[in-house]
């Protein structure tokens, strides 16, 4: 007698019909329930001068900076509401949603930040002027409940790191015509700036590094106002000295 075959059909399936050892694995709209390990851009911002103020003077740059960096975000296309964020009196660090456009988020958003902290600042006098500096940097980290006093991993202390360095901290002590001081991670200057795509031209960004507790993070700093060609061979000091700004 001759073998037959016949051709099964396929229908679709109610989570309903499903065995309970299936239906019981979790769905991709309950991840956001569980502890990953992730990819993200990573920003973080810190206040010039923000305790030697009063404490009226500290909520009004509470106020402004975070009018600002809502403002900043509208403008480049980003909801901050999309965003994880871990406030400070002083400052911010925010974990950025997935899927953005890493090239316009990183060349947009500190133009925008500026141009509002200018605005801000044109009705101040020149003792109370809201200044930050501001990191950037994209690599992973984990989030999830067990997170529970913020995302974990190398992301997050790299961004501070490299928001705390003396040379992006002497950047915005001489560049006194600017309200933001930024600096990006090697990661994000060689996979995003250096490609032409980001509105900050990769040949105004200057290398730097610093040493934490015996480790060493190297990043760029963006010094429109000097224009220096980025080379490898500058990562070899401690820190770079910038030249005084042009008359």
């Amino acid at each position: 007698m001759p073998l037959t075959w016949t051709t099964p059909t396929l229908r679709p399936v109610s989570p309903d019909e499903l065995p309970d050892e299936v239906s019981r694995f979790p769905a991709d709209d309950a991840a956001d329930d569980e502890t990953r390990l992730v990819s993200r851009l990573v920003l973080a911002i810190d206040v010039q001068g923000y305790s030697s103020r009063p404490a009226s003077g500290q909520l009004e740059v509470q106020r402004d900076l975070c009018a600002a960096m809502e403002r900043a975000a509208a403008a480049t296309r980003l909801n901050r509401r999309d965003w994880y964020r871990q406030c400070a009196g002083d400052g911010e660090l925010a974990v950025l949603p997935d899927g953005i456009d890493l090239a316009h988020v990183v060349g947009r958003f500190p133009l925008a930040l500026e141009r509002f902290l200018g605005e801000v600042n044109g009705s101040r006098g020149r003792g109370r002027r809201l200044r930050v500096r501001m990191a950037i940097h994209h690599g992973t980290l984990v989030l999830g409940p067990d997170a529970s006093f913020g995302p974990a991993g190398d992301a997050p202390i790299v961004a501070s790191r490299l928001l705390d360095a003396r040379p992006l901290r002497q950047l915005l002590d001489e560049r006194t015509d600017r309200d933001v001081a930024l600096a990006v991670s090697v990661p994000v200057y060689e996979g995003v700036v250096s490609t032409g795509l980001c509105a900050l031209p990769p040949h105004c960004f200057h290398p730097i590094r610093t040493t934490v507790k015996k480790k060493t993070y190297a990043g760029y700093v963006y010094d429109p106002d000097a224009g220096f060609p980025a080379s490898p061979d500058s990562l070899l000091g401690n820190a770079i000295p910038f030249p005084k700004p042009h008359e």
